[in-house]
Formats: structure tokens, C-alpha cells, sequence
């Protein structure tokens, strides 16, 4: 079963249109994930998002599956035009 897993800071959050924009990257998110992904979405700023994707392991030993983060993005989300404008703003090491 897919999930997604959205956090929402009410202080990080400037007014209601900032809301829309959030709900529009987790919309897009929920899309692009893979089935058993988890995607947690925290809003930095007006227009930046830390993006953190993760997926469940289950080691020899274990009784319960555990979740590592397997991609970390941090994204600059735009409405232009109605149109969704998502730009990668992610450091490559």
C-alpha cells in the first residue's frame, strides 16, 4: 500500500496560497514515488521544501520492516501561470 507522509509547520506556513502550493508538490510527489515509497515533505521557506523519500527494508533478522531515506531533495516550487515550476536545488557531494 502506498503512503505519504506530509509535516506541516503552521510557523513556517506565510499565508493560505503558500497551503495550495504544498498540497500541489505532495499531489505531484504522490505521482512520481514508487508503490511502497514513503515521501515526507517539510516547508523551509514561501517556495522551498525538503523532500526526503523513503523505502522499507526488511533485514534477516527483523520482525518489522524499517524505513531508510533513499533520495533527500531540497526543492524551490513556484506557481506560474497555474503551472507547477519545481527546480532541484539539491547539492550533489
Amino acid at each position: 500500500m502506498a503512503a505519504l507522509i506530509e509535516k506541516f509547520d503552521p510557523a513556517s506556513e506565510a499565508s493560505a496560497g503558500d497551503g495550495d502550493l504544498k498540497r500541489r508538490l505532495t499531489d505531484h510527489m504522490d505521482m512520481v514515488k514508487r508503490p511502497n515509497d514513503l515521501v515526507r515533505i517539510t516547508q523551509v521557506s514561501k517556495h522551498h521544501f525538503r523532500v526526503n523519500t523513503l523505502s522499507p527494508r526488511m533485514a534477516d533478522d527483523a520482525v518489522m520492516q524499517t524505513y531508510s531515506i533513499t533520495r533527500s531533495q531540497f526543492l524551490h516550487v513556484e506557481d506560474r501561470r497555474g503551472e507547477l515550476v519545481i527546480t532541484d536545488q539539491t547539492r550533489s557531494a
